[in-house]
């Protein structure tokens, strides 16, 4: 019994040395909103006791684009994307919540109505009626919610690898995901968030690891340790996604196009079929060198086809607009 006692003893103190050995600490609040915002960061409260960062950059006097991130992910992950398309339309970035320097929802909701309107209240805020949306995977998902919900708000809808497709072939989570999912996951994750779990989290998502710098990399685990974002990310996977929405994905009336990495492993292309089936007049576009983030791995191609299709799109309804106006 003593032999046994001591043992469980010796684990004890082993596991809790372990725990302090590798944990890992929120980061600072002020040196983060220092570090990762710019001179087009802005903060709004967002009505329900928090404030959403946001940025409002490129040509004001250009068509809208709002651009939605994914799970995880960070309003940075568009700045490419901003750079090649800033001379002339007109961007806006958020985080949401539980996400970069916005941080958690003071409710805990994390569901996409909330996320929505965090979204619409920052168009609000700019003074943005309708918006091209442009989101990336969980972000593509709040996108076409977006588009049945608040479809007086809409442009134009652009999916990139986005998530809430109801098809045989199911998405596999990256790493951190499918930790974020597991008990011990949820237990450790707040505390003990290794850079090496998030880059390797990150070479999952691209089809060209290399292409994957260590800036990047230190901006996604920095911004992951922001006060609240990890218990955020916990009890947003325990957030229903509402998979019945999916019967009403064919009744979006807006344009809709869709970007596709083909070496995408979290979201495989057969998801990217569902949506181009579902959908009425949805255009496809693949990249054959691009995993689940083409907006930074192969940004030129993305920006190139979001325009041309923008611009496709404004041309067609010009004509519209003028029959309207004549009657």
């Amino acid at each position: 019994m003593k032999t046994t006692f001591r043992i469980l003893l010796a684990l004890a103190v082993l596991l809790v040395a372990a725990f302090f050995i590798f944990r890992t600490p929120d980061t600072d609040r002020s040196e983060m909103i220092a570090k990762y915002s710019n001179d087009a960061s802005q903060f709004v409260d967002d009505g329900v006791g928090g404030q959403i960062h946001y940025r409002d950059e490129g040509n004001k006097d250009g068509p809208a684009i709002l651009l939605i991130h994914g799970s995880s992910s960070i309003l940075q992950t568009w700045e490419p994307v901003v750079a090649l398309l800033g001379d002339k339309y007109r961007l806006i970035s958020l985080d949401l919540y539980g996400h970069g320097l916005t941080g958690p929802q003071a409710k805990g909701d994390y569901s996409a109505d909330a996320n929505i309107a965090a979204a619409v209240k920052v168009l609000d805020t700019v003074g943005v009626e309708k918006a091209y949306w442009v989101g990336n995977s969980m972000g593509g998902w709040l996108t076409w919610r977006a588009g049945l919900a608040v479809p007086e708000r809409t442009l134009g809808l652009v999916l990139i690898d986005s998530s809430g497709a109801q098809v045989e072939e199911k998405v596999k989570p990256y790493l951190g995901a499918r930790l974020a999912q597991s008990s011990i996951g949820k237990a450790l994750l707040p505390e003990i968030t290794p850079k090496f779990l998030v880059r390797s989290s990150l070479e999952e998502n691209f089809a060209q690891p290399e292409r994957l710098t260590d800036k990047m990399v230190t901006s996604y685990w920095e911004l992951l340790r922001f006060p609240g974002n990890r218990q955020a990310t916990i009890a947003r996977g325990a957030t229903a996604r509402e998979p019945e929405k999916w019967a009403a994905v064919g009744n979006l009336k807006m344009p809709v196009l869709l970007l596709w990495g083909e070496q995408d492993k979290v979201i495989p292309l057969s998801h990217a079929k569902a949506f181009e089936t579902a959908i009425p007049g949805a255009k496809l576009v693949t990249y054959k060198d691009a995993g689940h983030l083409p907006m930074e791995e192969t940004p030129d191609q993305v920006a190139r086809d979001i325009g041309t299709w923008i611009n496709g799109t404004e041309a067609m309804a010009a004509p519209e607009a003028e029959t309207e106006g004549a009657g």
